[in-house]
């Protein structure tokens, strides 16, 4: 919030920072003052935010190599960026990055459209696996990255929370049990169904 007694406004007036951004509607505000800044300059912060991709973009993602030079002056190439090792989540960031470049899954989750309306039921908080791992690929593709490297924070937070901390950010996992937990874990929150099993 940006009212009198909100947190952001207090930092405003104690330590004279007075540009700040909603990070659900990516719009920028000056406090005190509590007006809208609307300048162009400001685009590449809310791109990096929320990365967005065409259909013809993705179309073209492996048929080209050209380096993007990330704003601290490194180049990389979109789609092979380092994952941040928070603590011991190195299992997990092998499978997500491994996941990344599988074109069929990348290209769905590249693309928010593909699953922004599924439904599910109230209280349900795996679809959250969807959302941050949607996220995250786009974050990876990135060719406007301020670094060759992302956080996977917001992802594992939610493998940890939807996996009922199975799998931690501070401890060593199964990178084997990790990626069959986390595929079907997706399958069954984009509506997937579980097989019956086979009698013989």
């Amino acid at each position: 919030g940006r009212g009198l007694k909100s947190h952001a406004y207090i930092h405003s007036v104690q330590l004279s920072h007075h540009v700040f951004l909603n990070l659900h509607t990516l719009k920028f505000y000056c406090l005190p003052d509590n007006y809208e800044i609307i300048d162009s300059s400001l685009e590449d912060i809310t791109y990096v935010l929320k990365p967005t991709f065409t259909a013809q973009h993705i179309a073209h993602l492996d048929k080209q190599a050209k380096l993007s030079r990330a704003y601290d002056g490194t180049t990389y190439l979109p789609g092979i960026v380092g994952l941040n090792n928070i603590k011991a989540n190195d299992y997990a960031n092998a499978v997500l990055q491994a996941l990344s470049n599988v074109p069929p899954l990348r290209n769905y989750f590249l693309e928010e459209e593909n699953y922004r309306r599924i439904q599910r039921p109230p209280g349900d908080i795996m679809f959250l696996l969807v959302q941050r791992f949607g996220e995250l690929m786009r974050k990876l593709w990135n060719p406007r990255n301020f670094k060759a490297h992302v956080s996977p924070h917001e992802m594992l937070q939610a493998v940890v929370l939807c996996s009922k901390k199975n799998f931690q950010i501070t401890k060593q996992g199964d990178g084997v049990e990790f990626l069959s937990w986390f595929l079907n874990a997706l399958h069954a929150a984009l509506g997937g169904t579980k097989r019956k099993k086979k009698s013989e």
